[in-house]
């Protein structure tokens, strides 16, 4: 602390001088450490350790920051097809009906439908494996798995074992914590039914492995990873959730089948996912002028975008490619930049009517209005989407 000369008194003495504490000291003499954990800084069930002039909050492995305020617990894209095929192999594939039904590695995908809709290991594969490349380091809070039927036949894998590496070469399995013994995660019941696991701490790595220790029949599996970016505000903003709300969402020009009302294309529908015949946002022209906004209400940063088409009677449509704008008074625009060209950058949009397509922001947009532009596409102008961020209050 600082001392100052001050007509100061402690009770009816005359000290003559008076200290100015630092932040996490009190006291007449700045003696006493403050403990900052009784104000309870730790948000989300998150533990506060108090320290000299200052805390730490240890947060559950679906929470993060320095207050456990941001959450890291979305898909990170095997379901919604994020994560591509070549991102997802195994130890082996099991081959029936004489090698032509086969079950592979990138058919492990959450709620995935067919007949053959799943990864199986082959009969004779003793220590199979699956494994994800996220093709960058990731924050790794959680797995969901699923079963699957084969011929009829309930499969699922009843416990396993996760390891994790940043080269693919190099692994480390995850632990029990405080210990050197290899977590053993329990599994499904089922064929169907999925079974959340989270990590805490959470697994940060490019790779993630999953090492089935127990399978009911054949070691099959469906899964999704849960997780978020390294530096976190990657949490989904609120299209498919509906947080975001009908009137936020507006757009250029809408689109009617066969110019009936009972199928308008209106942007309140331009939500990731949604089902339906009518599903997606429409542009009611197809020209480089079009645009689909979203209002957020307050100030927020912006880190990622996801895209998706749809199809309008069996048409298949999307944006194969547009540009961002943004605003906080939702009528002065700019178009955001590729700092490396210095000049409007195109985002790569998809390639077919329902895989996601995400692309990060880097550096992120801070603003109120975010506009999609769409530049390129099939079929007419159409959209579902999802924006990722935190607000700037967290």
């Amino acid at each position: 602390g600082t001392c100052e000369i001050s007509e100061a008194y402690r009770g009816d003495t005359f000290i003559g001088y008076i200290c100015k504490c630092p932040r996490g000291f009190n006291g007449i003499h700045c003696q006493h450490n403050i403990n900052e954990c009784e104000s309870e800084p730790c948000k989300n069930g998150g533990i506060c350790t108090d320290l000299v002039a200052n805390y730490s909050c240890e947060c559950p492995g679906e929470f993060m920051g320095r207050n456990c305020q941001y959450k890291c617990s979305g898909p990170l894209g095997i379901e919604g097809g994020i994560i591509s095929n070549q991102q997802i192999t195994a130890s082996s594939t099991h081959r029936a009906l004489f090698g032509l039904q086969k079950w592979y590695p990138y058919y492990a995908r959450l709620n995935k439908k067919g007949l053959v809709n799943a990864w199986t290991a082959a009969e004779n594969d003793r220590w199979p494996w699956i494994q994800i490349n996220l093709q960058r380091k990731m924050r790794v809070t959680g797995v969901i798995t699923q079963g699957a039927k084969r011929i009829g036949s309930p499969e699922y894998i009843k416990s396993y074992k996760i390891a994790y590496s940043n080269d693919g070469k190099s692994w480390a399995m995850y632990k029990v914590k405080g210990s050197n013994e290899d977590m053993v995660f329990r599994g499904n019941v089922d064929n169907n039914t999925p079974y959340a696991n989270s990590f805490t701490p959470p697994i940060k790595s490019q790779y993630v492995r999953l090492y089935p220790q127990v399978c009911r029949r054949h070691c099959t599996l469906r899964m999704e990873l849960l997780g978020c970016e390294l530096s976190g505000c990657s949490e989904p903003l609120g299209m498919k959730s509906g947080h975001i709300q009908d009137y936020q969402i507006t757009a250029s020009s809408i689109f009617r089948t066969l110019n009936m009302d009972m199928f308008t294309w209106e942007p309140r529908k331009a939500r990731l996912d949604k089902q339906g015949k009518v599903n997606a946002w429409t542009s009611g022209h197809n020209d480089q002028s079009q645009w689909l906004q979203v209002d957020l209400l307050v100030p927020t940063k912006v880190t990622g975008i996801i895209t998706q088409g749809a199809k309008d009677f069996g048409h298949v449509q999307f944006v194969g490619s547009y540009k961002l704008a943004y605003s906080n008074d939702g009528e002065h625009w700019t178009i955001y930049q590729d700092e490396k060209q210095r000049k409007d950058k195109v985002f790569q949009g998809n390639f077919d009517n329902d895989t996601h397509r995400k692309n990060v922001i880097d550096p992120p947009i801070y603003a109120r209005h975010i506009r999609i532009l769409p530049w390129s596409w099939y079929g007419r102008i159409t959209l579902r989407s999802e924006l990722l961020g935190c607000t700037e209050e967290d």
